[in-house]
């Protein structure tokens, strides 16, 4: 299957990703000068506008990012189905400024390859009451989007409605996926290196909680509470790389850890990784303390012993040596997927919130791992 740049994001603020010109500074969007409601600013997420940012491991459910200019490499021309090509450059995030413009483009991405109705547009762009002139006034976002997106065959009129062509590679959250898939193949084969890279890079996609900016209910929350877990499933894989790679890099992780940890009580996959990088930093006596609080929590919230990673990794911390390979991290249970999610109805009606996950799930979740 061909690969094709970067050019439409969910992981976040609904964006459209442009190829950086020469020298690095970002291809101007066509239509841009015309009111269409793009900043003409750097990128979103890079304080430099030098492209696609890194994530650098803060453990506490929001990665701290820094615009280095790495990530995956595009060829240069509009994004519009362009095949990669490496070491040519990265595609930079624009976000797309006008409200209904972002709730549009997010109505389509969510359905893309579909035809998205009339009626379900104007539903995620006004409500369950649009106004009278809702029709005239879809039909001039969705000429204001075309000329965004340069492409005339990219948002085609299909009755009942339009569809939006997304090209394999071309959304962020199927990134997001194929990163996640390697890095856990790599993390069966103890490939430490590739983990590292596999799960940076797909760390690096995230740009704040999906949906944010959208109208209430536009992007499912089943979808928003997958992909957390899947950015907490990539952390876990790149904290488990780094602890068995080791070396200077150890020191930092604890105060990482020490926030994923706090953030995530019941989540025994980061608690087996705080004892483990408190051990090898030679603070065995504070990893001791994190298993008998988080065996207590768990004994008096769910009636649970802590499960066999964490078994392994506190027997390192007695015995006082480096402990076997499993310390490091069991084999990745496969994780759920988004793609078919991705694919829902754009515009829910309005509702009660879901219901917050039960501690048990909570539990359940980060033993996954665990």
């Amino acid at each position: 299957m061909k690969r094709y740049a970067l050019r439409f994001g969910l992981l976040g603020p609904p964006v459209l990703f442009v190829p950086p010109e020469p020298g690095g500074t970002p291809a101007p969007l066509q239509g841009s000068a015309h009111g269409d409601g793009i900043h003409a600013g750097p990128g979103t997420n890079s304080p430099t506008g030098t492209g696609t940012p890194v994530t650098k491991g803060t453990g506490t459910g929001t990665p701290v990012t820094k615009g280095t200019g790495t990530g995956t490499p595009v060829t240069k021309g509009t994004g519009t189905g362009t095949p990669v090509t490496k070491g040519t450059g990265t595609p930079v995030a624009r976000p797309v400024g006008s409200p209904k413009l972002r709730a549009l483009l997010a109505a389509l991405l969510l359905e893309a390859g579909r035809v998205v109705s009339v009626d379900a547009l104007k539903e995620a762009l006004w409500g369950s009451f649009p106004p009278a002139t809702a029709r005239a006034s879809l039909h001039n976002h969705v000429t204001r989007l075309r000329r965004l997106l340069d492409d005339p065959d990219r948002l085609r009129t299909v009755p009942p409605g339009y569809l939006l062509r997304v090209d394999p590679g071309e959304l962020d959250i199927r990134a997001f996926e194929r990163h996640l898939a390697a890095a856990r193949s790599a993390h069966a084969e103890r490939a430490w290196g590739r983990v590292l890279q596999e799960s940076t890079e797909g760390l690096a996609l995230w740009r704040g909680a999906p949906g944010s900016g959208l109208p209430y209910g536009l992007v499912s929350h089943s979808l928003v509470e997958r992909l957390e877990e899947i950015r907490l499933l990539l952390l876990e894989l790149r904290y488990d790389a780094e602890l068995a790679r080791g070396g200077d890099r150890l020191d930092a992780l604890v105060p990482e850890l020490a926030a994923l940890a706090a953030e995530h009580p019941l989540r025994e996959a980061c608690h087996r990784q705080l004892m483990l990088a408190l051990h090898r930093t030679g603070r065995s006596a504070e990893a001791l303390a994190v298993h008998r609080d988080l065996r207590a929590r768990l004994l008096d919230e769910l009636g649970v012993e802590p499960g066999p990673a964490v078994r392994v990794a506190h027997l390192e911390v007695l015995r006082g040596g480096r402990g076997s390979p499993e310390s490091n991290g069991p084999p990745v249970r496969a994780a759920v997927g988004v793609s078919r999610a991705v694919r829902t109805a754009p515009a829910a009606p309005p509702g009660p919130a879901t219901p917050a996950a039960s501690p048990a799930h909570r539990a359940s979740a980060g033993r996954s791992r665990s």
